[in-house]
């Protein structure tokens, strides 16, 4: 398949959504607080614990992969460390470093992997979403709280994260071989599925807010290292971890996913650059639907 016929049968369903998604922002100004919070802690764990119930991976595989998505953002991070040393950066350099590592594995990742892979690797990419996550709750507060002593507030916020219950979970009654009873399973399923289209509507809504006037050459080093760079060395690094074929084209591909809501979650919530942030997530966003369409057409 061509790059248009990957950009018309996997990426254009994934903006469809999202454009209806920035209709209802502009009609409706919706909620993204509670839609970020319903994702997070019911659509994305429901959705987790589901497909890792079906996964045929093993903890060796689900370990290399995590392992994989750690070192790919600590060399990413070290890049970036590097990049942003001129003074021109130095305002921006945490919501640099940030986007640099921070990948959106969740609202676009998960819809994406499903469309262009199918549902057979959901869980790849949910071991590439609970990696993410680690990163975000732990690296990602401690580099925006400037290395102050916060180990209570670090510790939980990993506690806090319901991917990693979901996914104990999973691997709980795989390992003891207990059947989910139907009445469970099967709202767990409904849950699962809302994930998609709610997922990708909330993103819509959050790049329906606008992001002003993008300062281009700021943008341009961060969107080119997020859509580019890290896919490239995505490829260079999976010799390394001797991981199947099928799963290698998976990384990569998601080694290319725009750059994370989570940055700009993060520069809200300590009101650091919060704008610059949106611009940054918001271009990297818009110019995947490009560069992600000419990346499955070389990974095919």
């Amino acid at each position: 398949m061509n790059a248009f016929g990957i950009f018309w049968q996997v990426i254009f369903p994934i903006f469809f959504i999202i454009l209806v998604g920035v209709l209802l922002e502009r009609a409706l100004t919706l909620d993204i607080t509670t839609l970020t919070r319903v994702n997070f802690y019911a659509f994305v764990p429901a959705l987790v614990f589901a497909k890792m119930l079906q996964a045929d991976l093993s903890v060796l595989t689900m370990g290399r992969i995590t392992l994989f998505v750690l070192v790919h953002s600590a060399l990413l991070f070290v890049l970036a460390l590097a990049l942003y040393r001129h003074p021109v950066f130095a305002p921006y350099r945490k919501v640099l470093l940030l986007a640099a590592m921070l990948t959106n594995a969740g609202n676009y990742g998960i819809p994406f992997v499903i469309l262009a892979f199918g549902d057979a690797y959901m869980s790849v990419a949910a071991v590439v979403l609970i990696a993410q996550n680690l990163l975000t709750f732990t690296f990602g507060v401690l580099l925006m709280e400037s290395g102050s002593a916060q180990r209570l507030h670090l510790l939980r916020s990993m506690t806090r994260l319901p991917v990693l219950y979901a996914l104990a979970a999973a691997l709980l009654l795989n390992i003891t071989g207990i059947e989910l009873p139907r009445p469970i399973a099967t709202p767990l399923e409904y849950m699962a599925n809302a994930l998609v289209p709610v997922a990708l509507l909330t993103l819509g809504a959050q790049l329906g807010r606008g992001i002003g006037r993008p300062a281009v050459a700021l943008l341009a080093v961060p969107v080119t290292l997020r859509l580019v760079t890290a896919p490239l060395l995505a490829l260079v690094m999976l010799p390394l971890f001797h991981l199947p074929t099928d799963i290698d084209r998976v990384l990569v591909a998601s080694a290319g996913l725009p750059i994370a809501v989570n940055v700009f979650i993060l520069c809200a919530q300590y009101h650091h650059h919060e704008d610059f942030a949106s611009q940054v997530v918001t271009v990297s966003t818009l110019l995947s639907a490009v560069s992600q369409s000419v990346w499955l057409t070389v990974l095919s």
